[in-house]
């Protein structure tokens, strides 16, 4: 059989008929164009306010900006297959999806950790929350989180980019370029590669879930011995909405990625991807920012400096 290492991919995504397909779009694009708004909201008004300026809010604004990215590196190509009903896309933009997507979203793993180390010193050492969790000491942590998260799955996406493939036009039962999906589709011996993948991928999941996990039973353990019922509601209030967050990031990728690849993609599958990729960065500036006080009080402060035209 011929083998080609130089390709066409085409994007299947979801074929359904027009009238459905005009929905998914406009239902996609709406969502993709509020979740950018409420990103970039959060970005500004943590930006601007003095009051705000903690390692939490640190590392929110940090999230936000990775929110954008994550969902841009699938939606925007989406919505262009949906409207023009072109679904190729080049091998070099295929890889460079890839790529920025696993990078992407490795990085939001590793500030989801953060976030949960934030708020297990700001419960449970709240008297040495200063000193333990500088802001110095938040940026590098977040500039490491970057910096790990671009480089660990770059031989990975080499590896597949070496691959060769049975055709000069391959489909790809997916909306965007995904890894395992791809490593099926390829005439070479893939084993290595699906074993260097599904490792890395292990790594940076479980690598950031078990710390992230540990915060929060400490947490829950501290919580739990607040004498006041009033100061455990408060609590636990705070920190649900932050589990909440954590465990659809985490239950989503544990589904798609942490088995070995090589499984065609199913109709869940593509689902939960969806969910991930779409929905995911609208609700975190609805779970971290748009229902925190702080924030929501910076946001009415800035509406009426816009509203009078100055800001103060």
């Amino acid at each position: 059989m011929a083998s080609y290492n130089q390709t066409w991919f085409s994007l299947i995504g979801f074929r359904v008929t027009p009238p459905l397909q005009l929905c998914i779009f406009s239902l996609l694009f709406l969502v993709y164009i509020f979740s950018l708004l409420g990103n970039l909201v959060t970005i500004t008004i943590i930006t601007i306010h003095q009051h705000l300026q903690t390692p939490m809010y640190f590392f929110l604004r940090n999230l936000a900006i990775l929110d954008i990215c994550f969902s841009s590196s699938t939606v925007p190509k989406l919505l262009i297959n949906l409207m023009s009903g072109d679904e190729s896309i080049s091998f070099n933009l295929c890889m460079l999806q890839l790529y920025f997507y696993i990078s992407v979203g490795s990085t939001i793993f590793y500030t989801l950790a953060l976030l949960s180390l934030d708020r297990y010193i700001a419960i449970c050492h709240p008297l040495r929350y200063n000193t333990l969790l500088p802001i110095q000491l938040c940026t590098k942590l977040v500039i490491s989180g970057w910096v790990f998260g671009f480089l660990e799955f770059i031989l990975v996406v080499f590896l597949i980019s070496q691959l060769d493939w049975c055709s000069s036009s391959v489909a790809i039962d997916h909306f965007f370029c995904d890894g395992s999906t791809i490593l099926h589709l390829s005439c070479s011996n893939t084993d290595l590669v699906e074993k260097i993948y599904f490792c890395f991928a292990s790594i940076t999941i479980f690598g950031s879930f078990i710390p992230t996990l540990s915060s929060y039973c400490f947490i829950i353990s501290t919580v739990l011995n607040i004498s006041s019922s009033t100061g455990r509601r408060k609590m636990f209030s705070t920190c649900s909405s932050h589990f909440l967050a954590v465990s659809i990031a985490y239950g989503c990728c544990i589904f798609i990625y942490v088995r070995p690849a090589g499984n065609v993609s199913t109709s869940n599958e593509k689902t939960v991807a969806v969910f991930n990729s779409v929905l995911t960065p609208l609700l975190h500036p609805l779970i971290y920012t748009l229902r925190n006080q702080a924030v929501i009080n910076g946001l009415k402060v800035t509406l009426k400096s816009i509203r009078y035209g100055s800001y103060k």
